[in-house]
């Protein structure tokens, strides 16, 4: 890639994390509820597409955990909370 070149952007809105022994794998997906397989007419059939996958470090995914905090706290604090269904109980450790 040039210097002058932008690395590629990606928009998934979903995210699948595999963990093994030495490192962290997050298969970043885009799930589009509204396309139709090829050629069928009538209801939508959801398609879900690997787009991208990042293997991370532990320490890589852990040291990434304070980053991530900050960005969304400092965003709530401009435009209030984030939906976010499922996140209270998760956080709870149960």
């Amino acid at each position: 890639m040039s210097e002058d070149a932008a690395p590629p952007r990606f928009h998934p809105n979903a995210v699948h994390a595999a963990s093994g022994p030495f490192d962290l794998t997050l298969t970043w997906l885009l799930h589009d509820p509204t396309v139709l397989p090829h050629g069928q007419e009538g209801p939508h059939e959801p398609r879900t597409e690997a787009i991208l996958q990042t293997v991370l470090s532990y320490g890589t995914a852990k040291a990434m955990i304070p980053l991530l905090v900050k960005v969304i706290a400092d965003y709530e604090q401009e435009f209030g909370p984030i939906p976010s269904p499922g996140f209270d109980e998760l956080s709870k450790g149960s």
